[in-house]
C-alpha cells in the first residue's frame, strides 16, 4: 500500500498540521494478498464497478477483494511480515528531492510514518495545496515523480505477492488432488463404481481435496494476471486446468451429479447455468461453484463452456482471432461428442431401469418400452445436432467481421468462375488463411451435422435426398443412353423445366432453443437442399481462399449432383464448368473423366450444344484414354459426329482441343536454323533460313485419340508475316484468313485415322520475308478448329526467306586505261536465268577520268564529257545480254607514289529481278503478287599511273658471323592479277646471295590481285674481298606473267644503307690494336654452396 503525507501547515501538530491518505488498505501487516485488503471492509481501494465494461468489482475476484480470511479462496494470510519489511525498508529512505525541502516538523512526521507503517509506502505532496509554488515548479514534478515511481513500486510488489501467495496455496492443494484424479482414470473405474454403492451415489473424498477451492484459487490467479494486463499467463492457469480435469472428466462428475439427483439452481432461476457459463458471467458463476459442493459435481457440465467464454475473452485481448476460430472449433467439436455421449449414458441407465421395472412382462411391451426410449433417444441426438449446426454458422457469421469469408458478390453467380489460382491469391495474409481453415474445417463439420439431422428427420424408411444425390451411382446414370438426335426431338425446342421438389411437410419437433434458420430449413425436402447448398457454396468459397482446393472441388461435385437431382442442369453445369479442371491438375484422371461425363449428363439434358460440343472434345484428352470406358467413349464419339452437322457449331471459332493434336515441321535438308526471341509472345521462334524459288515441304502429324476414324472437309495451314502476326496478337491475339499472306490446304477428301497421320504441304515461295506457321485449321463438317501455334505447348516454326541468290554477271573491257589517251570501254550484262524487270547502269569517273554518255554525237563529243553517267537498263527474259559501249577519256598520270592518286572509273549496276519460276507459280492464281528483288552488280577500270610492283619496305640485319638476312616486302598495284615468273636480288660487295639462300622457291605459283603484298627472303653471305665496296645499289628484278603469257620485268632498287654502313664500320674497327682477354674455368669441379673459382687471361701486346 500507499500513504501519501499532504502537509497542510507549518504550525500544526502533528495530528492535525497534516493529511495522510491511505490506499491499499489499512492494517499494519498489510493483510489480504500483496498488502491489499478488500476494500469494503476497511482500507482506502476504491475499485469501479462497471459490469457494462466488464470490469471486476471487489467481490468478483479475489485478486483485490479478498481478505485475510480463506472463506473466499483459501489463500492464508499468515507469517507474511517479514516479506513486506524488506519492501519497507527499502522506502524507508528519503527521497531524493521533496524531503530535503521539508521542515523539520514534517521530517519528523514522515519518520513516524515510516516507523508506524513498515510495510507501505509513504510520499509527500507538499506543494499539493501551496498556491504559491508554480505549476511548472521543479520541486512539484519531483514530488510527483516519486509518487508515481511508488504508487508503480507498489502495484508491482503487492502482484508479485499475490502471485506467490497463490502459488504456494496451489502447491499445498496439489499435493491432496492425485488421489482425487485417481478416480477419474480408466484404471480406477471399478473403484470409482464401488465408492459410489458405499455413498449413495456420492464421491467421498477421503484425500481432503477441494476442487472447489482448487478451482476458485487456479481462477482467482488468472484474474490477478488479467488485472495487471498478462492475458496470456491468465489463458495459460485455464490450460492448466484443462490439463488437470480434461471434459472428460467434468462430464463424468456431472454423470455423477444428474444420478445424485441434486439441484443447484440456487439464485439464477432468472438465467440457466448453461447461459452463465456461455456468457462468462463470472461473478454468479462463480457463486454456483462455492454452492456447488466440493467436487463441483453441481456445476460440472458447465465448467468446460464457462472456461471456455473466458479463454476466448482471453484470447480477443490478446489480439488473435484465429486462436478463438480453433478454440471455438475445438469447443464445439468436444461438446458435440460430450452432449451425444450424455445422451447415450443417460438411454442405457434409463434402459436398465425400465427392464427392471417391466420385470418378465410380454415381448411386445419390451419392444414398445424400447420404441419409445429410442424416439425420446433420437429427438435428443437431433437437438444436439441442431446446437452444433447453429452453432458452426454462428461462429462463421461471427468470424466474418474479422476476415473475408464470403464471396465479393453473393446474389450473383460470377464469382464461381474464378479459378482456383486466382481465389489463392486473393487471400491477403497468412493469417486470413489460417482463419478461412479454421472456418472451413468448421462448416464441413456442420455439413455433417446437417446430412446426419435430415436423417434423424426422416427416419429409416426415408432415404435422405443429400445422401441419395451424393451416392456411388445417381439415380440418372441409371437410366438407359439416348442418343443426341433422339433426345433434341424428345425435348423438341423447349428447355427442360425444373424438376417439382417433394414439398411434403417434414414431421420433426425441435425445442424452442433450436435457432429458426435450423427450423426452417426442415420445413421441407426443398428447404433442405436449398440449406445444404448455402452451406455448401461458403465452404467451397473459403476452402479455395485458405488454400484447400481438393476439398473445395469435393464439396463442389456434391453440390452439383444434388442441383441435378433437383432438375437445374444448368446450374449444375456452371458448377462442374468451374471444378472439372481440379482432378486434371491433380492427374486424377479417373475423377477427371467423371466429372466430364457428369458435366456431358448436364449440357446434353439442357440442350447446350456449343458447351457440350466442348466437353466431348475435352473427353478424348490423350491422358484420360487409358481410363475411359470403350462405351463410353463410343457414345460420346456418336454425339459428336452428331453435333458437328448442327449449323449453331459453323460460328463459333473453335480452338485447340485434345482429341485433335498437331505438330507441324519442315523437311528440309539444306535449311539453315537460327532463333529469334518473340517478346510480345515470350517464346522463341525457330527459323528455317531458305530462299526465294526453293521448293519447301511442310509436314503435319495430326495424332487423333478418338476410337473411330474420321472424315473431315480439309486441312488449312495458315502463313503469316511476322510483322502482321506481332500486330495480331498485340490486338486480339487471333489469326484470320485476312491476317495470312499464304494459305496452304489439303482438300477433301481426307480420313483420319485413330493414331499418328502425316500429311504435306508443298510450297515455292515467290517473296522474301519472315513468316510464322502460326495456325492449323481442320474444318470438320460445320466446325472449324484452329490450332494456334502461339498457344500450343510446342516449338514456334518460322521461315526466313531470303532474296535468291542472283545469276545476272557483268563484264568491263578493257583491263586498265593508258593515261593521256581516249579509250572505248564496253560493258556486256547477262541477265543469266533471273527474270530482269529494270534496272540502271552508273558509270563513276574519279579524277581525271571522264566519260560520255553512249551514242553521242561526236560533233557534240567535247560538251558531252562528265563526271557520271546514268543508262537505263531494259526489261530482260532469263538468257539474254545488254552491251554498253561508250567513251572514257583520261589526263595524264600525276606524279607521286600515294595510293589516293590512282584513277578508276566504277560501274554500277542495279536491277530488279525475279526467280525464273515465278511465271509458272503465279499461273496457278494461289501465290499473292510480291515486289521484285533487287541486286547491285560493281566493276572497275583503273589506269596505270604506278609500277606493278612497288617496294614497300626492305631491310637486312646480321643473324650470324658473317651472315645476313635481307627481308624485301613489294606492293602489286595491277588492277588484273598477275603470276610472278621469276626474280633475282643483286646486291654489292661484299655481300652475295648464298647458293642455297633464296627462301622464296615455290611460294608465289598463283594469281597475285591488286592490294596484295610480295614477301621476299634472302640469306647472303659476307664476301672476302679486300677491295673496296662498289657504290652499286642493291636491285630486286622481278618478272610478272599475266594470263596470256607475257611476260613484264620489274626493277626495283632496295635501300640497304644501313647493313652497308654496318659493314664498313666493322671493317675499320677491325684495323685498331685491341686487347684480349680469355676466361678459364677451374680444373676442379666444384660442390654445391662451395666457390668456384674463375682466371682471366688478359693479352695486352696489341697495345
Amino acid at each position: 500500500y500507499i500513504i501519501v503525507f499532504v502537509p497542510i501547515g507549518s504550525g500544526a501538530s502533528s495530528s492535525g498540521g497534516a493529511s495522510a491518505t491511505t490506499a491499499g488498505g489499512g492494517g499494519n501487516a498489510g493483510g489480504g494478498f500483496g498488502g491489499f485488503r478488500a476494500g469494503k471492509k476497511g482500507g482506502g481501494v476504491i475499485v469501479e464497478n462497471n459490469k457494462h465494461n466488464n470490469n471486476m468489482d471487489d467481490n468478483a475476484s479475489v485478486a483485490t477483494t479478498t481478505t485475510s480470511s480463506s472463506t473466499h479462496d483459501g489463500a492464508s494470510s499468515n507469517n507474511h511480515s517479514q516479506h513486506n519489511a524488506n519492501a519497507a525498508a527499502a522506502a524507508a529512505a528519503y527521497p531524493p528531492g521533496p524531503i530535503a525541502h521539508s521542515s523539520k516538523e514534517v521530517k519528523e512526521l514522515y519518520h513516524k510514518f515510516l516507523k508506524d507503517f513498515p510495510n507501505g509506502r509513504t510520499v509527500i505532496l507538499g506543494t499539493l495545496l501551496d498556491a504559491d509554488v508554480s505549476t511548472i515548479s521543479p520541486l512539484k514534478n519531483q514530488e510527483w515523480k516519486a509518487f508515481l515511481h511508488n504508487l508503480g513500486g507498489a502495484i508491482v510488489d503487492g502482484f508479485g505477492d499475490r502471485v506467490r501467495r497463490y502459488d504456494e496455496e496451489l502447491r499445498r492443494l496439489d499435493s491432496k488432488r492425485a488421489a482425487f484424479v485417481r478416480k477419474f482414470s480408466g484404471e480406477h473405474s471399478k473403484m470409482m463404481v464401488a465408492d459410489k454403492k458405499k455413498t449413495n451415489g456420492h464421491l467421498e473424498e477421503e484425500s481432503g481435496f477441494d476442487l472447489s477451492h482448487f478451482f476458485l484459487v487456479k481462477e482467482s490467479l488468472a484474474f490477478t494476471y488479467e488485472q495487471m494486463q498478462l492475458p496470456g499467463e491468465a489463458k495459460l492457469q485455464y490450460e492448466e486446468l484443462n490439463a488437470f480435469l480434461p471434459e472428460e472428466a467434468w462430464r463424468q462428475l456431472a454423470q455423477q451429479a444428474s444420478a445424485g439427483g441434486e439441484d443447484d439452481s440456487s439464485d439464477t432461476a432468472m438465467m440457466s447455468p448453461s447461459d452463465l457459463a456461455m456468457a462468462g458471467d463470472w461473478e454468479r458463476f462463480r457463486k454456483l461453484i462455492k454452492s456447488s459442493g466440493r467436487d463441483l459435481r453441481g456445476v460440472s457440465s458447465f465448467v468446460p463452456q464457462y472456461m471456455y467464454s473466458r479463454e476466448v475473452r482471453l484470447l480477443f485481448q490478446m489480439g488473435s482471432p484465429v486462436d478463438v476460430l480453433n478454440r471455438s472449433k475445438e469447443f464445439l467439436v468436444k461438446e458435440y461428442r460430450s452432449k451425444l455421449l450424455d445422451v447415450a449414458a443417460d438411454f442405457g441407465q434409463r434402459w436398465k431401469k425400465e427392464i427392471e421395472r417391466i420385470g418378465m412382462s410380454s415381448s411386445e411391451h419390451i419392444l414398445a418400452a424400447q420404441s419409445k426410449m429410442k424416439q425420446d433417444r433420437l429427438k435428443k441426438e437431433a437437438e444436439i445436432e441442431a446446437w452444433a449446426l447453429s452453432s458452426c454458422w454462428d461462429v462463421k457469421c461471427a468470424a466474418e467481421h474479422y476476415f473475408t469469408l464470403s464471396p465479393p458478390d453473393t446474389t450473383s453467380e460470377g464469382w464461381k468462375k474464378d479459378d482456383d489460382a486466382a481465389m489463392a491469391a486473393a487471400a491477403p495474409t497468412v493469417e486470413g488463411q489460417d482463419a478461412a481453415r479454421c472456418i472451413a474445417e468448421l462448416l464441413e463439420f456442420a455439413i455433417l451435422r446437417l446430412i446426419r439431422l435430415g436423417d434423424l428427420a426422416l427416419g429409416e424408411e426415408k432415404v435422405n435426398p443429400i445422401r441419395r444425390a451424393t451416392s456411388e451411382r445417381p439415380a440418372d446414370t441409371l437410366k438407359p443412353w439416348v442418343p443426341w438426335k433422339e433426345l433434341r426431338k424428345q425435348r423438341g425446342s423447349m428447355s427442360p423445366e425444373r424438376k417439382k421438389n417433394n414439398s411434403e411437410a417434414w414431421t420433426i419437433n425441435f425445442s424452442p432453443d433450436v435457432s429458426s434458420w435450423v427450423r426452417n430449413a426442415f420445413s421441407n425436402s426443398s428447404t433442405y437442399e436449398d440449406t445444404y447448398l448455402e452451406l455448401a457454396k461458403a465452404a467451397v468459397y473459403i476452402n479455395r481462399r485458405a488454400g484447400r482446393f481438393r476439398f473445395a472441388s469435393r464439396l463442389e461435385d456434391h453440390r452439383a449432383e444434388v442441383l441435378i437431382s433437383r432438375g437445374e442442369y444448368n446450374l449444375a453445369a456452371d458448377v462442374l464448368s468451374n471444378n472439372v479442371g481440379a482432378c486434371a491438375r491433380d492427374q486424377w484422371n479417373r475423377a477427371h473423366y467423371w466429372r466430364i461425363f457428369r458435366l456431358a449428363c448436364c449440357q446434353r439434358v439442357s440442350g447446350d450444344v456449343l458447351a457440350y460440343l466442348e466437353t466431348l472434345t475435352q473427353s478424348f484428352n490423350p491422358r484420360l484414354s487409358s481410363v475411359a470406358p470403350k462405351k463410353t467413349a463410343s457414345l460420346f464419339q456418336n454425339d459428336l459426329e452428331a453435333l458437328i452437322t448442327d449449323a449453331a457449331v459453323a460460328e463459333p471459332r473453335w480452338g485447340a482441343f485434345p482429341f485433335l493434336e498437331t505438330e507441324l515441321s519442315i523437311e528440309s535438308e539444306t535449311a539453315g536454323k537460327s532463333s529469334q526471341p518473340l517478346p510480345f509472345l515470350r517464346r522463341k521462334l525457330s527459323k528455317y533460313l531458305t530462299y526465294v524459288g526453293d521448293e519447301l515441304r511442310f509436314s503435319l502429324s495430326i495424332n487423333s485419340h478418338l476410337p473411330r476414324a474420321i472424315s473431315v472437309n480439309g486441312i488449312r495451314l495458315y502463313l503469316v508475316t511476322l510483322a502482321s502476326y506481332e500486330q495480331v496478337y498485340r490486338g486480339n491475339g487471333t489469326v484470320s484468313e485476312e491476317d495470312a499472306f499464304r494459305i496452304l490446304s489439303i482438300d477433301a477428301p481426307i480420313t483420319i485415322e485413330p493414331g499418328k497421320n502425316q500429311f504435306s504441304f508443298p510450297w515455292q515461295p515467290m517473296t522474301y520475308n519472315v513468316y510464322v506457321l502460326a495456325t492449323v485449321e481442320i474444318q470438320w463438317k460445320e466446325a472449324s478448329f484452329f490450332y494456334d501455334s502461339a498457344l500450343l505447348r510446342k516449338p514456334l516454326v518460322g521461315l526466313d526467306i531470303q532474296p535468291s541468290e542472283p545469276t545476272q554477271t557483268i563484264e568491263l573491257n578493257p583491263l586498265f586505261l593508258i593515261p593521256g589517251h581516249v579509250q572505248n570501254v564496253r560493258l556486256v550484262f547477262h541477265s543469266g536465268s533471273d527474270i530482269i524487270t529494270g534496272g540502271a547502269v552508273t558509270l563513276i569517273c574519279s579524277e581525271g577520268l571522264q566519260v560520255v554518255p553512249p551514242n553521242t554525237d561526236q560533233s557534240k563529243l567535247e560538251e558531252a564529257w562528265r563526271d557520271e553517267c546514268v543508262i537505263p537498263l531494259d526489261a530482260c527474259e532469263p538468257g539474254k545480254k545488254i552491251v554498253i559501249t561508250t567513251l572514257v577519256k583520261s589526263t595524264s598520270s600525276r606524279s607521286g607514289n600515294n595510293a589516293d592518286d590512282v584513277q578508276e572509273m566504277m560501274a554500277k549496276v542495279e536491277t530488279s529481278y525475279r526467280h525464273k519460276s515465278y511465271d509458272s507459280v503465279m499461273e496457278k492464281g494461289e501465290e499473292p503478287d510480291s515486289n521484285p528483288m533487287k541486286t547491285l552488280l560493281e566493276a572497275m577500270v583503273t589506269t596505270l599511273d604506278r609500277p606493278a610492283l612497288a617496294v614497300d619496305g626492305s631491310e637486312a640485319f646480321v643473324f650470324d658471323e658473317d651472315r645476313v638476312m635481307v627481308n624485301v616486302s613489294l606492293h602489286c598495284n595491277t588492277p588484273v592479277p598477275f603470276f610472278v615468273k621469276e626474280w633475282n636480288l643483286d646486291l654489292p660487295s661484299p655481300l652475295v646471295v648464298e647458293e642455297d639462300g633464296d627462301l622464296n622457291k615455290g611460294m608465289f605459283q598463283h594469281a597475285i590481285p591488286e592490294g596484295d603484298m610480295l614477301l621476299f627472303g634472302f640469306k647472303c653471305l659476307r664476301a672476302d674481298d679486300s677491295d673496296e665496296p662498289s657504290s652499286e645499289r642493291p636491285i630486286l628484278r622481278v618478272v610478272l606473267q599475266d594470263d596470256f603469257g607475257k611476260t613484264f620485268l620489274q626493277v626495283l632498287p632496295l635501300n640497304l644503307d644501313d647493313i652497308y654502313k654496318q659493314l664498313r664500320k666493322e671493317d675499320e674497327y677491325a684495323e685498331l690494336h685491341n686487347a684480349t682477354a680469355e676466361l678459364v674455368c677451374s680444373i676442379k669441379e666444384g660442390s654445391v654452396g662451395h666457390p668456384v673459382p674463375f682466371v682471366y687471361n688478359l693479352n695486352l701486346q696489341s697495345l
